[in-house]
């Protein structure tokens, strides 16, 4: 029975292959005929000429049927003559015939194959296209309705493109269109209400130019498609539906969209998404301008996106929404590092409805930004507006503590341990030109509040130690105001009232001098803040400021910025310095202090007003330079003050009185801000009365000589007044008189604090009268000035102050030498 099924279905097979065979026997007999029938149906919808070098009946390629190839084609219009641009050129062109149709005189193509060839379509600048090679409707007026413009799509099933171009021009709307068909094939299905075409395969994109001027998308891309597409003649709509474009990175973009022809208006929409796309893998997409302005900012993360594009196939610019959010990435500053930010927000390119499409007309908003700048928290919303000239919208915080404060100021020399810090900003400007570095300023409004609370924090360079940091900060683009700022330093509590000028242009580059202007009160203030001030400065390297992290900027910030301030203090101390109402005014500028003015109570109630500089510029060891006046100041604590000017040997439990002085004082200082007496130069003017020097070594010594019986341990004075040149570690002493209860003295010479005294010292005779508790003190009496006198002299031997008998006065070195001249002089003659 089996045997019998087979024999049967081998004789049905023979005689189909019998018959197949005839049929190809005689399409081969005929294939002229056949091609010529061919050539007419295409001719009968053409304006032009086709040319085909060779014609070939295959039968076997690509199965048994009726299979032609054509070689060397070409097809050219009316006016090709002119123009010389084929409009189709194709070096093989493989044809399937219908068998079904062909034999009742209806040739319908199964399968047509387009290969090693272009297709050029263009339209010339005076409007000529080369589509009239098809025939108009008015030159088939004469066919019937169903032959009308579906005439070709209904004859033609699948078409396969290998390595083929095609390519669309268009000199007057300037629209360049063009791509190299790899190996792509197009089903065409007809349903009674559409054609449906589904394209795949690999496709070169030359490139698709809107405007030539911003250059065009998919310039010499290689990607995948899987399109597919249906046209409603009826409705004359074409659809795109959900189909994929796969780039050569393997990133897939979904496209779909709807096409109207119904009418003249023309309107479409289409919409595109991408999944995980990374930002440099999108910027060959797309035109070189925006690929060009994205790159510039820098950003490199993967992006999910969304767009809808809608508009009219002619006329305005079509309106385009873009919904898209970021993956984590990075963002670098001059000052610091953007860490883990992420954003999500929308685009259009008709921010105002009531206004056209385009890009002035263009907003970015994005309220959900966030992130890290270097350690510490932020978020911010953004709103940009006409990106022909773009201007933003700001709004942000940033929440800071001491556990990420330290690392985004350099932890090695900060060092926070306890409080938070928030700031809000606001910035409402160009976007493009934030900062101007040409006129120096910001092209917009900028503004904010910081606040901080119970911030602990050292300064490690300095060994600055501030506790308790309290206040609010308003700031603007010009200034930072600080209505309310109070810390203690470890021994003070500061209140500061204040402005900042110019310290935020300062940080994108002006170069502007910052200016800080403050009043400072200290209720109760114990100095200690110069050791710090005047330490040894650390070199630093010269650094690019464009490479500069937020802290070696605010650091170098610190180091030029002019502090302007006003001080008042109930009570000052400095170590043995007292002081109170202390008023004031400073300015602090390149490491260095110039006061303008001191006014304070000070010295037993003396009232005292000074100014002067201390420079700690970084040459040399820091200077001192004080211009004052002091009135009716007890002696006593100015020498204990002043600790004692460096020297031992005249102390302040020497002295007592009442001293009014003006005096001139500089001085190089030790990194402990202590005199540094061979630089000390200066000119005291002084008045004292009611003086008295007690227990005075060298007064003892000149009583064990002479007086022996007369209370030199307690030496009451008359006024002295009289001025004072300080060289170094000599006072230069000019001749003056010395009227006192015990004796009455003339002296002149040097005291030295360095070993070097020589005092002369006159004693009139007169000093032998009797002196007792009744003897009133006679100063300038003439007669002691005039009578004989003791000569003594005060040196200084091996660190102490002997006094010695002299013969006579000791003479001037100068004027010595110049006698002795003179009398070399006389002797020569």
């Amino acid at each position: 029975m089996f045997a019998r099924v087979l024999k049967i279905f081998g004789i049905v097979a023979l005689c189909a292959v019998f018959m197949f065979g005839a049929v190809e026997f005689w399409v081969y007999k005929n294939r002229e005929k056949i091609f010529r029938n061919v050539q007419e149906v295409v001719n009968e919808n053409l304006n032009g000429k086709l040319e085909v070098a060779d014609f070939k009946f295959r039968p076997f390629y690509g199965g048994l049927g009726l299979n032609f190839t054509l070689s060397g084609v070409k097809l050219t219009d009316s006016l090709y003559q002119i123009h010389q641009k084929p409009f189709l050129e194709a070096e093989q062109i493989h044809v399937a015939l219908d068998l079904k149709g062909f034999y009742k005189g209806d040739i319908r193509i199964k399968n047509l194959i387009l290969q090693n060839g272009n297709l050029r379509l263009f339209v010339q600048k005076d409007g000529y296209s080369n589509l009239s090679i098809f025939k108009s409707q008015k030159d088939k007026k004469d066919k019937k309705k169903s032959d009308g413009n579906s005439a070709i799509m209904e004859k033609l099933g699948n078409l396969r493109f290998i390595n083929f171009g095609v390519s669309y021009g268009d000199s007057v709307k300037q629209k360049f269109y063009g791509a190299i068909f790899r190996d792509v094939t197009n089903i065409i299905t007809l349903t009674d209400s559409a054609t449906n075409a589904n394209l795949n395969g690999s496709v070169y994109f030359n490139g698709l130019t809107f405007k030539p001027k911003k250059g065009g998308f998919l310039v010499n891309q290689e990607t995948t498609l899987a399109v597919a597409l249906a046209y409603d003649e009826e409705a004359k709509t074409l659809k795109i539906y959900p189909s994929i474009l796969e780039s050569a990175t393997h990133d897939k973009i979904g496209i779909n969209g709807e096409f109207d022809f119904s009418d003249t208006i023309r309107t479409f929409t289409l919409n595109f998404e991408a999944k995980n796309i990374a930002v440099k893998n999108a910027l060959p997409l797309l035109t070189a301008k925006v690929s060009r302005q994205i790159d510039s900012i820098g950003i490199q993360t993967n992006v999910d996106t969304q767009v809808k594009v809608k508009g009219q196939l002619s006329g305005e610019q079509p309106r385009v929404d873009v919904y898209f959010i970021t993956d984590k990435f990075e963002y670098n500053l001059p000052v610091g590092v953007m860490r883990n930010m992420q954003a999500e927000g929308v685009f259009t390119n008709q921010g105002d409805t009531t206004k056209l499409s385009g890009p002035s007309n263009s907003r970015l908003t994005a309220p959900k930004i966030t992130g890290m700048f270097e350690t510490i928290p932020f978020s911010l919303g953004l709103v940009v507006n006409d990106f022909l000239n773009p201007k933003a919208k700001l709004d942000g915080r940033i929440e800071a503590d001491s556990t990420n404060l330290g690392q985004l100021l350099d932890p090695a020399k900060y060092r926070f341990k306890n409080g938070t810090a928030k700031i809000d900003f606001h910035f409402n400007g160009s976007l493009k030109n934030f900062y101007d570095p040409v006129k120096d300023r910001f092209n917009g409004k900028l503004w904010g509040k910081a606040s901080l609370n119970n911030i602990s924090m050292d300064y490690l360079p300095r060994q600055v130690h501030l506790k308790q940091i309290k206040g609010d900060l308003t700031f603007n683009e010009s200034a930072v105001v600080l209505p309310d700022l109070h810390f203690f330093d470890g021994q003070n509590m500061l209140y500061v009232r204040g402005k900042l000028i110019d310290l935020i242009p300062y940080l994108f580059g002006s170069p502007k001098p910052l200016r800080a202007q403050v009043d400072i009160n200290i209720p109760n203030w114990q100095l200690n803040w110069l050791e710090n001030l005047l330490a040894q400065r650390t070199s630093r390297k010269n650094t690019t400021r464009k490479k500069l992290r937020l802290s070696e900027l605010l650091d170098d910030a610190i180091d030029k910025m002019e502090i302007v301030a006003k001080l008042d203090s109930k009570t000052l101390k400095y170590r043995h310095f007292t002081a109170k109402d202390v008023k004031g005014q400073f300015t602090i500028k390149n490491n260095a202090v110039s006061i303008e003015y001191f006014v304070m109570k000070a010295f037993g109630g003396g009232n005292v007003r000074v100014s002067g500089e201390m420079d700690n510029s970084g040459v040399g060891l820091p200077h001192l330079f004080i211009r004052g006046k002091i009135v009716d100041a007890d002696v006593h604590s100015v020498f204990y003050s002043f600790d004692n000017f460096g020297q031992k040997t005249f102390t302040h439990e020497n002295l007592k009185g009442i001293l009014t002085t003006d005096f001139n004082f500089e001085s190089r200082l030790n990194n402990n801000v202590k005199l540094v007496p061979s630089s000390m130069k200066g000119l005291l003017r002084i008045n004292l009365i009611n003086g008295y020097i007690i227990n005075f070594e060298p007064f003892m010594k000149m009583k064990r000589l002479i007086f022996k019986k007369r209370n030199f341990e307690r030496v009451k004075f008359a006024t002295i007044h009289n001025d004072f040149k300080l060289n170094g570690q000599e006072i230069e002493i000019p001749p003056m008189e010395i009227e006192s209860n015990v004796v009455t003295l003339y002296i002149d010479g040097i005291y030295s604090f360095a070993k070097k005294t020589d005092i002369n010292i006159q004693i009139p005779l007169s000093n032998f009268k009797k002196r007792d508790s009744t003897y009133v003190l006679d100063p300038n009496n003439e007669e002691k000035k005039d009578g004989s006198k003791i000569y003594l002299r005060a040196i200084d031997e091996n660190g102490e102050v002997n006094i010695k008998l002299a013969f006579r006065k000791k003479r001037d070195k100068d004027k010595a030498r110049r006698e002795d001249e003179a009398v070399q002089d006389t002797l020569q003659k």
